[in-house]
């Protein structure tokens, strides 16, 4: 009878197990669902604004998204920031002038390289369609923060400006930081210390 009791009581602890594992699964789906339809929302809002970004309506459309989907994020999203990133959508105006308003060449594009572990590098670059660009580099390492967000500061070096075949060296812009709301293999969004959203798409 003992051995018969003890049998059962495995059977049933077995049982609780299988039911809680059952329990967290479905748990862990619903906080983490699977954000692959978001995100390709979130990619062509963007594309369909492209040549309105400062747009107000469309900027809370799209902070909203990315608030939406930071909350998919599990672990660290700093561990897959190195690489090379092309940014599709920002609220800084200072970038979107060079997008919409830049007199003397269109934009191609705006790339970042960061390398956080190795190099502990971060490269910006605005390309024009003729051949120019404005480049700063500097230095990026993680960093400790009071936001819930996943912190990299940074420090630019040197900038210069490509022009005619000829590159002028002018005063680094400065320093600050950015946090992390979410990344992965193909997109990454941001918030910076000015308060400006970002949108990425890798490279």
């Amino acid at each position: 009878m003992t051995h018969l009791s003890s049998m059962k009581s495995l059977v049933l602890a077995i049982l609780a197990l299988v039911f809680a594992l059952n329990h967290v699964d479905a748990l862990v789906f619903q906080r983490a669902p699977n954000v692959s339809p978001l995100l390709s929302k979130l990619d062509a809002l963007i594309e369909s604004t492209s040549s309105n970004p400062n747009d107000p309506n469309t900027q809370e459309e799209i902070k909203a998204m990315m608030v939406n989907i930071s909350e998919s994020r599990q672990g660290d999203q700093r561990k897959k920031l190195p690489g090379q990133w092309e940014l599709i959508f920002t609220t800084e105006k200072e970038v979107n002038f060079f997008k919409t308003s830049w007199p003397f060449a269109s934009v191609s594009d705006i790339v970042q390289d960061l390398d956080l572990y190795n190099s502990q590098s971060i490269d910006n670059s605005i390309n024009f369609e003729t051949g120019g660009k404005f480049a700063v580099t500097g230095t990026a390492k993680a960093i400790d923060g009071d936001s819930e967000f996943d912190r990299v500061g940074f420090e630019f070096k040197s900038a210069a400006i490509t022009a005619w075949d000829k590159t002028f060296q002018i005063p680094p812009v400065g320093a600050g930081w950015f946090d992390t709301m979410y990344c992965d293999d193909c997109y990454r969004l941001s918030q910076d210390v000015r308060g400006d959203w970002s949108v990425f798409r890798r490279r």
